[in-house]
């Protein structure tokens, strides 16, 4: 018996090219099918072949020589590898894998192996769409592959198609290597001389590896020996398959071509136009007969004129949008293009096409091998008491109660990997807290398996798991020293005192060199809040965070006095960053020996340099006032009271108001001659002057909370001739701010346009 070679070039997850692949093998009875895959699996090809219900997917995940790698490759019914493997399989035939495995480096960045790619062939694409009067990628392949067509002329149609493509983009290196990986394999087979060979590859491929001869053997690259590298097949949902959820997938809507692969080009859009009126109507919109009729007959009147002879997804999805939106659109139909749709995409839309996209997630046999992380982690929930039941539950822990706190380390371990079922309520997420209670809501979720399975490519255990998603973001984070400090938290919770060590030593190394104000008081927030309430790993008063608080606050003291800008808009983040470094000086000083004086001084400099910005000059002020710097509130308050009139500018008052409201909004509360000296300045500013004021003073008010805004309020209602006792009432706003403020600007510029062309008559005060 002699070799022969068959290759069938396809699109990932066609069924077009799947039905080809079916029926080539029924032709052939080939002896050996060698499938673009992972060659790394052929040892494991039976836990592909158990009664799995897809989509599934293989997940690969690659950890050494100082990188770290994650991808998968995906498989559904329809898809032409899968048919290969699985009807090869049932055929007799000698099946394997024939491509490079997925940590290997050729697949650095790919995330799908069988991704599109449309890098390679965007201009072709654009000019054959062009020459046939079609929008986008999705719609010419419909176009061409996926009507009728006999098995011989599909082969055909798609050999010249494929051919073209690859003619007008030359593969990378990277494609370079695959493809004589694949080539070897190609070769090896036809060497052996026992029978046909079936290749199905990815249509970019396939004239190169039609090209074949023969070689005696294939070689295979082992992982390097200090490398994890583990692949598992994990379910895989239509979701995540669909190109508009962000896979550069072969197909998007995929609901629509299992559809196509069920039950044939013909009834298919009978199937998804029952799918997406069910979805409309289960969803409040009304969908009427009429509707359905128009939706129908636009579909076909569209598939007639674009020459098809049966419904495409394109015509289906044209028709629907035509009858059922009645508004115009703000943004381009999706399907015109790829990717995630616009925000502004509307709403129907939207509906219809995750319609198209299906909620199928697939099933794996139950015998299919379960990585250890599985087993680890479903035996730390049933120890804790901690395994999701029919109803979803609140767990409530006391983060000093050693037994609640290791149950609280199992939750954090799970949340770092993105294990879906477990939702943290409440608890000390920011460093400004001091409560050491946690909530999370436990339940259910269906995605549960396969999330686990994909975070095994971490570690074998929940702790080491988590601990290696920890290390790359560390890895990761560079020398960004707010991230190191959120690393240095996420630590504690998960209870991985090594991995706290070295996040401590990068901040070390970074702190003293910390070029932003704003990156370094996050950190300063943070590393206080463990140092002064941390129980969980024992920072609470440790001397390594304490050394790090000295040395950033000394950082930050430096970064802040170098700030200028007597124009600058008040920065939210620039603000916490000087109340940390306020509560440092306010809760360490004294234990970690901070220089109080030098402090202090840096604060009085800022507040008296007219070049600073607005913004620090009030927070110095309002520091040094929570400091209780002044020798009595009286003082405090004339101080005030100086700084204000000074900064009296429209445009900086609000920023200086900002600042200090930001750090001594209790002080200023009890501050009544403060309040009154705002409250005529407010009230002698023009209407254009308190416009350009209005959006820092909407900040710097915002810092108060309900109950003080109405203490200030009573305090100035009387001065107007007022009752105190309405002060609640003028929190209550029916109006949208913005609404008021761009009512008032337009009625500036009609009053504006009005002077110019002389209808009415000027104010004494009005410009000539």
């Amino acid at each position: 018996m002699g070799a022969s070679l068959h290759i069938v070039g396809v699109r990932h997850h066609s069924p077009a090219c799947a039905r080809l692949v079916s029926h080539t093998l029924r032709a052939v009875r080939p002896r050996h099918v060698l499938i673009e895959g992972p060659a790394d699996m052929n040892a494991r090809l039976g836990e592909l072949l158990l009664a799995h219900e897809p989509p599934l997917a293989l997940f690969s995940s690659y950890r050494g020589e100082g990188r770290a790698h994650a991808s998968w490759t995906p498989f559904c019914a329809y898809s032409p590898e899968w048919v290969a493997l699985t009807e090869g399989h049932a055929a007799g035939a000698e099946v394997r894998f024939m491509d490079l495995p997925a940590w290997h480096p050729a697949f650095q960045g790919v995330r799908n192996r069988y991704g599109d790619g449309e890098r390679r062939h965007g201009l072709a694409i654009q000019r054959l769409c062009a020459r046939l009067g079609l929008e986008g990628m999705d719609a010419l392949w419909d176009h061409l592959f996926e009507q009728p067509l006999e098995p011989e002329a599909l082969a055909e149609r798609l050999r010249v198609y494929f051919e073209a493509l690859r003619g007008e983009s030359p593969a990378d290196g990277e494609d370079t290597q695959r493809e004589a990986f694949m080539l070897a394999h190609v070769e090896a087979a036809l060497a052996r001389g026992d029978g046909p060979v079936v290749v199905v590859c990815g249509g970019f491929h396939a004239p190169v590896l039609a090209r074949a001869g023969t070689r005696p053997d294939a070689v295979f690259p082992p992982a390097p020996e200090d490398a994890s590298a583990r692949t598992y097949l994990v379910p895989y949902s239509f979701r995540r398959l669909d190109a508009f959820s962000g896979y550069d997938s072969g197909m998007p809507s995929p609901a629509f071509y299992q559809a196509l692969w069920d039950e044939g080009p013909r009834q298919a859009p009978e199937r998804m136009l029952r799918a997406t009126v069910t979805r409309l109507r289960e969803r409040g919109q009304h969908v009427s007969s009429a509707d359905l009729i128009a939706a129908t007959v636009m579909a076909e009147g569209l598939a007639r004129l674009r020459g098809h002879t049966t419904l495409t997804r394109t015509d289906l999805l044209d028709g629907l949008a035509s009858s059922l939106v009645k508004d115009a659109l703000d943004v381009a139909l999706p399907w015109t293009g790829r990717g995630v749709p616009s925000p502004d995409t509307d709403p129907l839309i939207g509906e219809v096409l995750r319609a198209f996209s299906g909620e199928r997630t697939g099933r794996l046999h139950t015998s299919t091998p379960r990585p250890p992380l599985l087993r680890d982690t479903e035996h730390h929930l049933r120890a804790q008491g901690l395994e999701p039941g029919a109803k979803a539950r609140q767990v409530r822990l006391e983060l000093h109660v050693p037994a609640q706190r290791e149950k609280s380390r199992v939750l954090h371990r799970l949340r770092v990997l993105g294990i879906s079922g477990f939702q943290r309520d409440t608890g000390p997420t920011l460093p400004t807290e001091s409560v050491l209670q946690e909530t999370w809501t436990v339940a259910t979720a269906e995605t549960f398996l396969a999330e686990v399975i994909e975070a095994s490519g971490w570690g074998p255990t929940l702790e080491e798991a988590a601990r290696g998603r920890l290390e790359e973001a560390l890895l990761q984070a560079g020398p960004d020293l707010s991230r190191l400090a959120l690393l240095l938290t996420e630590s504690f919770f998960l209870g991985a005192s090594t991995l706290a060590e070295r996040v401590l030593s990068a901040m070390a190394a970074q702190a003293r060199h910390e070029p932003d104000l704003t990156r370094l008081g996050q950190a300063l927030e943070r590393m206080l809040w463990l140092w002064r309430h941390d129980v969980l790993l024992g920072a609470q008063g440790s001397t390594e965070v304490g050394g790090l608080i000295a040395a950033a606050f000394e950082r930050g003291l430096w970064l802040l006095e170098q700030l200028d800008g007597p124009t600058q808009a008040a920065d939210a983040e620039q603000l916490r960053a000087v109340v940390a470094l306020r509560d440092t000086l306010r809760f360490a000083a004294p234990a970690l020996q901070l220089d109080e004086a030098q402090a202090r001084a840096v604060f009085e400099r800022r507040l008296g340099a007219p070049q600073a910005p607005p913004a620090l000059r009030g927070a110095a002020l309002g520091a040094l006032w929570s400091l209780a710097h002044f020798p009595d509130e009286a003082s405090a308050e004339a101080a005030a009271v100086r700084a204000t009139r000074a900064t009296a500018r429209p445009s900086a008052q609000g920023d200086f108001l900002a600042g200090l409201f930001r750090l001594a909004r209790e002080q200023v509360v009890r501050a009544p001659n403060l309040t009154l000296m705002l409250d005529e300045w407010l009230g002698a500013m023009s209407e254009e002057d308190f416009l350009v004021a209005l959006p820092a003073l909407r900040l710097a008010f915002g810092f108060f909370p309900p109950r003080e805004k109405e203490a200030i309020a009573r305090a100035v209602l009387p001065r107007h001739g007022r009752e105190a006792t309405e002060a609640r009432a003028l929190l209550r706003m029916d109006e949208n701010p913005a609404d008021v403020l761009a009512g008032a600007a337009l009625d500036d510029e009609v009053r504006r346009v009005l002077r110019h062309f002389g209808l009415t008559q000027k104010e004494p005060d009005d410009a000539p």
